[in-house]
């Protein structure tokens, strides 16, 4: 939190990385609608923006930032009107400066070194009292966001939870608010790993659609006022799902859930998943335990990426309704530490949550899926054996798998006896 008396109360750092591993439509377009549409409904007397943009087809890097800023090593000075994004944002500014700046370099957007400078620069140039922090691209939740390909190497690259931490940590201010428009980022893994650099997060379970440009109109006059953390948080969680009620908005997708995790609570969980795990292992060894824990877990599965009636990932269980099934269990053992982890995310983690069906609870965790269908379509569950052990190796280093040893069930799951 920034010291400086002169500063605003709130800045809006919008982070967004538009490229992808896929050759079907990119999000070039909807990020330009995205950007443009939050700095049109900005005032910035009361607001300060600092947005950074990676482009799929368009070459470079560029941010851009409502102060001036000094000259940088890696970025260089041009003219707002060199890019189409940044001529029309400028021209309705009347009294505010856009300096805009595009990278020298091919840097990697998806590392944590570039998310960290900007977001030292985003504090710099826009210093204020209080952050919100916009992340918005290509997700696969607990396996981390983004994607893009450093010119020099040509290998694609993720940003891992455990990298987005340490750029927080890095850039030196504690984030109020991390609002997510990144699919499947309401996951535990995620919670966990940001609970030291920020007090709540806004994302969802599912699929986030892109259709619709997200009513920043409504958002940022909650952002503006210099309300408690919490306060402006639950006004823009409620402002985002009135905006996904209107069937319109969450095209092509029935359901488009939302929740607000408050992460000042994330550590509550450590002690009944810790002891969860210590008992589903000790299930394996018993037949008929083994598969009443294996189906209570695979019914608490959440769709599928490409079924818009069930927007989702098998990679993904909804974490309560898991719990509620294995409470349900009656007298296993596994019932005392369900119905705690159970309780804590239902009083204290899940803040505020909001959906159009009733499939999902707030808080998602991963959990490898155990059939060849689910295994195929899983955006968590890598093709290649050499991706994979990637994969499960960088899973292993996240935070809420030290401190509980889910992985040893995440990675390995329990499976059921066919009957």
């Amino acid at each position: 939190m920034s010291s400086d008396t002169s500063a605003k109360p709130w800045s809006l750092l919008a982070y967004t990385v538009a490229d992808d591993k896929s050759g079907g439509d990119p999000l070039d377009a909807p990020v330009k609608r995205e950007i443009k549409a939050l700095c049109d409904a900005v005032d910035f007397g009361h607001l300060s923006v600092a947005a950074q943009v990676d482009f799929k087809f368009t070459p470079g890097i560029f941010r851009a930032a409502l102060t001036a800023m000094p000259q940088s090593r890696e970025f260089e000075d041009i003219s707002a009107d060199e890019q189409p994004l940044w001529r029309e944002i400028s021209s309705r500014l009347e009294r505010t400066e856009l300096r805009v700046q595009k990278e020298r370099v091919d840097l990697n957007a998806a590392g944590s070194g570039v998310l960290a400078e900007f977001l030292r620069y985003g504090m710099e140039q826009c210093p204020a009292q209080r952050h919100v922090f916009f992340m918005y691209g290509h997700a696969s939740g607990p396996m981390g966001l983004f994607y893009d390909r450093e010119s020099s190497q040509h290998v694609p690259h993720t940003m891992r939870l455990n990298d987005l931490a340490d750029a927080l940590q890095g850039a030196g201010g504690r984030i109020a608010v991390m609002l997510f428009r990144d699919c499947f980022m309401s996951n535990l893994e995620a919670a966990y790993q940001l609970k030291d650099v920020s007090q709540f997060m806004i994302a969802s379970q599912s699929v986030v659609p892109v259709t619709g440009i997200w009513p920043w109109h409504d958002l940022l006059p909650a952002i503006m006022h210099a309300d408690e953390n919490e306060a402006v948080a639950l006004k823009l969680a409620d402002a985002i799902g009135v905006f996904l009620d209107a069937p319109e908005n969450r095209g092509p997708f029935t359901d488009a859930p939302l929740s607000l995790l408050d992460l000042r609570e994330a550590e509550a969980v450590t002690g009944p998943l810790a002891a969860l795990v210590g008992l589903l292992e000790e299930a394996r060894n018993s037949p008929d335990r083994n598969d009443a824990c294996a189906r209570a877990i695979d019914a608490a599965r959440i769709g599928y990426p490409n079924d818009p009636t069930r927007s989702g990932d098998p990679g993904l269980v909804d974490l309560i309704t898991m719990c509620d099934n294995l409470v349900r269990l009656g007298s296993d053992p596994v019932v005392a530490p369900a119905r705690q982890l159970a309780a804590v995310l239902r009083g204290d983690v899940v803040r505020w949550f909001h959906a159009q069906e009733h499939r999902f609870q707030g808080v998602s965790l991963y959990c490898k899926p155990t059939t060849k269908k689910d295994i195929k379509v899983s955006v968590m569950q890598a093709m290649e054996a050499d991706e994979a052990a990637v994969d499960a190796a960088a899973y292993r280093e996240l935070a809420l798998c030290k401190a509980t040893g889910w992985d040893r069930i995440a990675l390995n799951p329990l499976i059921a006896r066919e009957r």
